[in-house]
């Protein structure tokens, strides 16, 4: 019975495995590494995995990464002020994404 157990898991494991064939190499640094072991303890899965299904996650979503980030830019208007000397002002007008 234990060897029919063993043998299941070998063979799930080979049929998970058997279509990767490749190799990604990332550096992160220390605070992205300790937050992915985090996540991957808390879902029970290898660091692999996790880092797995975020790409999986990514490559689903439709559009360019630009389309999906349009919602967030903006532009504000400020109408002009008397004597506007307000560095916050004048630094959102810099910063500003649109002309």
């Amino acid at each position: 019975m234990v060897r029919l157990r063993i043998a299941s898991c070998v063979l799930s494991y080979v049929r998970h495995f058997a279509d990767m064939n490749a190799t990604l190499t990332i550096r992160l640094d220390t605070r992205h590494r300790k937050a992915l072991r985090a996540r991957a303890a808390a879902a029970g899965k290898t660091e692999s995995e996790v880092v797995r299904d975020l790409i999986e996650g990514q490559m689903q979503r439709k559009g360019t990464v630009g389309e999906r980030a349009g919602r967030h830019f903006g532009r504000l208007d400020f109408a002009p002020a008397a004597g506007d000397g307000d560095p916050w002002r004048a630094h959102l007008r810099r910063m500003n994404a649109r002309p």
